[in-house]
């Protein structure tokens, strides 16, 4: 996009029409269907990809409120998320049924669910499901390929400098060059603020100059697609996001707003902890996937952090 205005205008835009027209699509028929599934007349592998649509649904939900309302319905962006996570829990579950099953959450947006838990506040949940998602992309299902886009490995470069965790690259499919996210790299736990706000100010200005759904096509037939091609993230920039949300956690000196997309409200820091609780219809699915493979375990034990307790890394 040219400037923040287009990005806001195009978003409005785009998430009016979405939900205009894939109520049926993203929200009543993977309901249905994971109702079905509970009927036994769909397969389990339909299972992650309506709680794909329904992340895409809840997350519209929250953006387009946003845009239209100037509020802030966290419960959307909550639900989206655990969506999302359940998503890749059903998957790598799924593979420890079939050898030849490997499906998953596209790379591209799995660290950025990721960096929601952590805006949401779910700190020691992002913990966990940043452990599994590495976990993830050292099995078969991420095996192949990853992301182009270079901001999915800033977040995951960043949980790993949190957690101190060496991230094997020679396994992975790493960006050779990380561009203007290499320096944030270099001084992410600076304490200096007004390298911060350079640094802040670099990612933003690239982050909606990348913003645009088109996709190019050179003379030999390779399509080549700007960093964020999704308008889920035009307005919300996730990744800078959780920068900010570490660099909150570990007591270092605040960012206080200055670049225009920053100063939108939706790219706050809420002050407390969001509450969920967890979809009943989620909880029956994973019940009858353990009850028709009896011994059978999930990847991930989620327990909202609106019931007291944290998630765990089962296996």
């Amino acid at each position: 996009m040219e400037n923040l205005e287009k990005a806001l205008a195009y978003t409005k835009k785009k998430k009016e029409f979405q939900i205009k027209k894939s109520i049926d699509s993203h929200f009543e028929e993977p309901l249905a269907e994971l109702k079905g599934y509970l009927d036994n007349k769909e397969y389990d592998s339909s299972v992650g990809l309506n709680f794909d649509y329904l992340t895409s649904w809840f997350l519209w939900l929250f953006l387009n409120n946003y845009i239209k309302e100037k509020e802030l319905r966290f419960e959307a962006l909550a639900k989206s998320a655990n969506y999302a996570i359940e998503a890749n829990n059903w998957r790598y579950t799924l593979g420890k049924i079939a050898p030849t099953y490997h499906s998953a959450v596209l790379f591209q947006y799995s660290p950025m669910h990721l960096g929601q838990l952590l805006y949401l506040g779910w700190v020691d949940q992002a913990k966990v499901y940043g452990n599994f998602l590495i976990k993830m992309l050292y099995s078969k299902h991420y095996t192949g390929g990853n992301a182009l886009a270079k901001h999915p490995w800033f977040i995951l470069t960043l949980f790993c400098k949190w957690q101190a965790i060496n991230l094997d690259k020679s396994k992975l499919h790493y960006p050779d060059d990380m561009g203007v996210y290499q320096s944030a790299i270099a001084d992410w736990d600076t304490a200096d603020t007004n390298r911060l706000d350079k640094l802040i100010n670099q990612l933003c200005d690239f982050h909606i100059k990348q913003s645009d759904e088109d996709v190019t096509t050179d003379e030999d037939g390779n399509e080549y697609s700007p960093e964020f091609s999704s308008s889920n993230y035009f307005i919300f920039p996730v990744e800078i996001l959780t920068w900010l949300a570490i660099r909150k956690q570990l007591g270092l000196p605040a960012y206080e707003a200055k670049h225009e997309l920053m100063r939108l409200e939706i790219n706050q820091l809420p002050d407390a902890i969001i509450p969920f609780e967890e979809d009943e219809l989620v909880l029956k699915c994973k019940a009858k996937l353990i009850k028709d493979n009896p011994g059978l375990t999930f990847g991930l034990e989620i327990i909202p952090p609106a019931k007291g307790n944290n998630w765990s890394l089962l296996d």
